[in-house]
């Protein structure tokens, strides 16, 4: 596993527990985006406590400290993946819909949106699908 996201979780005064290292071990073994219901799933196995309320919790604090991020797919369906870029530049990402796989894109066309009708911009996303090499 990448010791850059151990790195940011002790960076940010978070515990590095074995549940959450194998969170982030399934998700680089895997290398695509994941439900929390399969991570569950993985996880239980070796867990016994391990409810899904907690994978959720986990996940959302590996999102808001850059590790993961939150991928919209068909049927409303939450999944989530790594981010692989360490750098905290602002990026996008590209999702191959066939196996899942997800690679940073870097291009962003709007780096310098200030604001539109009326609005103060705090922020945006931008998710590409597409197919990867692999599966065309």
């Amino acid at each position: 596993m990448n010791a850059d996201y151990l790195k940011k979780l002790k960076q940010d005064h978070f515990k590095i527990t074995p549940k959450r290292r194998a969170i982030l071990d399934l998700f680089d073994r895997e290398d695509k985006c994941l439900t929390p219901e399969t991570i569950w799933e993985h996880l239980k196995k070796t867990f016994k406590q391990s409810g899904l309320p907690g994978i959720y919790r986990n996940l959302e604090l590996f999102v808001k400290q850059g590790i993961l991020i939150r991928i919209d797919r068909e049927g409303r369906k939450r999944y989530y993946a790594l981010c692989h870029d360490h750098s905290g530049h602002h990026h996008h990402h590209i999702v191959c819909v066939e196996c899942g796989r997800v690679d940073d894109f870097p291009v962003c066309h709007f780096p310098d949106i200030k604001s539109t009708k009326g609005y103060k911009i705090l922020s945006h996303s931008m998710q590409i699908n597409g197919i990867c090499k692999s599966c065309q």
